[in-house]
């Protein structure tokens, strides 16, 4: 492995940890700590990159396994949803309680721009000047699908533990895959329109490898 794809995967592992360790609140204490903290989509990613670029770091099939073009393609598609969701669909910050402090609304302001900025523009940056990006194809861009399908199908088992969220009141992470607010059609299409969204994005990335190689 080279050292720029080295330098790379120790930034990108040591700000995913540090995000997720911000972001989940444990050092706030006990009391503050956020439960169910891995239903949310941006958390998972940002937990799959600290994996993955703490892997790359080790030398080995794993390695090997995971700087494929395909691995690093997915990879990338992976985190980089998490940018593109919280910005173009989720707000910035949202609102917090009155018992919050200066400092820990601070904390967590840099939190939010570690797991839903920072870590996904880094890896994307990565792809960008260090991956490998050979014979990606539109069999990539399916391959890709099922991580959300995974995610989607995460989701529906956890809401049949009827189980509500703390943050939302719900037994969905987010307002728009909310399915008994928004009821099974318009759920559906939501669905489906995410899921060409994600396809079209992975269509687009196919293309850029294309043109980078």
């Amino acid at each position: 492995m080279s050292a720029l794809e080295t330098a790379f995967a120790a930034v990108i592992a040591v700000l995913s940890a540090a995000g997720l360790t911000l972001a989940s609140r444990v050092l706030e204490g006990p009391d503050r700590r956020r439960r169910q903290f891995f239903v949310y989509y941006t958390n998972l990613s940002n937990a799959a990159m600290l994996i993955v670029h703490g892997l790359l770091l080790i030398p080995g099939r794993a390695r090997e396994a995971l700087r494929t073009p395909l691995a690093r393609y997915i990879s990338v598609l992976c985190i980089l949803v998490t940018f593109v969701i919280y910005f173009f669909v989720l707000t910035r910050f949202g609102r917090h309680s009155r018992r919050d402090t200066m400092g820990s609304l601070g904390v967590r302001r840099f939190a939010n721009a570690l797991v839903h900025y920072l870590v996904p523009l880094t890896v994307l940056l990565e792809w960008l000047a260090a991956a490998d990006k050979r014979g990606l194809g539109v069999r990539a861009a399916l391959w890709w699908l099922l991580v959300p399908l995974a995610y989607l199908v995460f989701l529906l088992l956890r809401a049949r533990s009827g189980v509500v969220i703390e943050n939302t009141g719900s037994l969905w992470p987010y307002a728009f895959m909310d399915r008994e607010r928004l009821g099974t059609q318009k759920w559906g299409r939501n669905l489906l329109l995410t899921l060409l969204g994600f396809f079209a994005l992975g269509l687009l990335f196919v293309f850029f490898a294309s043109l980078l190689t």
